[in-house]
Formats: structure tokens, sequence, C-alpha cells
């Protein structure tokens, strides 16, 4: 092969090789100016991971504080439950003289939607013991409520995020037991009971821990709230006793209460 033909031959050797890689790569995307591939299902893993606002509400929370919608701070001692679609609670104001403070109770169904918690209080309970009229009862009050949690600490505002708030912390998953009552409502969860029972004529409240020995109860009272028309009083720190058969649950007093199905 001549000089100028063997030079022909390595270029055209030459081309096959260098230019096909070349034109091979010419035709791959370039990947360094692309954005990375979206994991959408880590995405959708990550909106499943998200607890939803009962998951949120769910368990026994102890009052830490309560801030009126005009901004007023208003320390109270209170206990406030979630669980299985039923709210039950009770606070007494913190100030001395004790038995001069106000005290309020709750229970009834809640919901929860995509935004808010929906409280239905078929028992709204206030009580003043230095009012001539010391007993406030609503049957029916309905209140969508704004919930934040961070941990242990958890967060409602009424009116939709707009009105009053109210802190807690976190006690327990509510485990135990909770009964509808005729007018109220009485539960046994994570070593504490709560009681909220009442009308307009007369209500029984109160919250705390409590032992049992078969059907007999020593109820160790944190906060105690009554109230008739004409009179209302406070207890704390003392201990009651008190019967429960599961059907019928009976203070020291003689006072009873039904469970209802």
């Amino acid at each position: 092969m001549c000089h100028s033909g063997r030079i022909l031959f390595l270029c055209i050797i030459a081309f096959l090789i260098y230019g096909c890689d070349s034109a091979d790569q010419s035709a791959t995307p370039a990947t360094l100016d692309q954005p990375p591939a979206i994991d959408q299902t880590a995405l959708d893993q990550t909106t499943l991971d998200e607890p939803t606002l009962d998951e949120l509400v769910e368990g026994l929370w102890f009052y830490t504080g309560l801030t009126s919608s005009d901004g007023t701070e208003m320390p109270l001692t209170g206990i406030f439950l979630f669980k299985d679609g039923v709210f039950v609670q009770q606070s007494v104001f913190n100030g001395e003289p004790f038995e001069e403070q106000g005290a309020m109770a709750h229970a009834g169904p809640y919901s929860t939607g995509p935004e808010w918690v929906h409280l239905v209080a078929e028992q709204t309970i206030s009580t003043a013991p230095l009012e001539s009229s010391p007993l406030s009862f609503t049957a029916t009050t309905e209140h969508d409520v704004a919930v934040s949690r961070s941990g242990d600490d958890l967060t409602i505002v009424f009116s939709k995020g707009t009105s009053t708030i109210q802190n807690f912390v976190y006690v327990g998953p509510g485990d135990g037991d909770l009964y509808a009552l005729q007018n109220g409502a009485l539960a046994f969860v994570d070593g504490y009971f709560i009681l909220v029972q009442g009308d307009e004529s007369g209500v029984v409240t109160g919250y705390g821990t409590f032992e049992k020995d078969g059907d007999s109860l020593t109820l160790n009272i944190i906060r105690w709230a009554e109230s008739d028309q004409s009179v209302a009083s406070n207890l704390r720190d003392t201990t009651m006793q008190a019967t429960f058969d599961g059907q019928t649950f009976t203070l020291e007093d003689g006072r009873s209460f039904q469970i209802i199905p």
C-alpha cells in the first residue's frame, strides 16, 4: 500500500472509532444541568406520615395556660380528654381565696376535618361562687378550633384560630374507660378520673387520681367544682369515697349517676 493510501486508511479507521463515539456522546443529553428526579413514592409516604388532627389531639392533657380573646392571661388548673370521638374537660381558675374562684366544664362529641376540630359541647358549664346566680349552663354549644402540636405541647385556638387560646401538656394516650351519663360523662383513663355531670338545676364536676378496690373507689381530688342555682363550692387536694359497679357511680354523700348505653 502506498504511503498516501495508508494515511487514508488510518483516517477512515479513526473516523469509525472516534467519530462514532463522538456522535454517540453528542446524542447523549447532558445531565449536569438537569434537576434531580422527584421521588413520588417518597413524597406520598411523607404525606401518609403526617399526623391527622385526630391523632394530634387524641389522649389526656393537663392545662398549662389559657389566654382570652382580648389577650388576658387566665391561669387555671384542669384536664382535657379527647378519646373515641368524645371530649371531657374540667378546670378551676387559679387564685386566692380558692373558694371564690370560677370553674368550667364541658363534655360532648367531637369530629375532625381537614382544618378544624369541631367540638359539640352537650354540657357547657360555668360556676362562679361570688355571683348571685352562681351556675351558668348551656345545653349545646359548637366550636371549630385550630390545632397545633409540638412534641408533648398542644395548643387549640377557638373560632377557627382567632379567639381564646388554650395550652396543654400531654399526660397519656387516654387508655381506660369512658362512660356516658344522662347529662355528662365519666372517665377512668391513665390513672385519672374525670366527672362532668349536670344541667341547669345543678352540676357536679371534678378530676384527680383514683384507687380502686373492687367496686370501691378512693378519689384523690385535684380539682372539684359543683353548684346549684343558689350556691357554688370548690374543692382541691382532698379525698372522697365513691363506688362504681359499671352501671352506677355513687358518691359518699349518696348522690348517684347512671351510666347510659
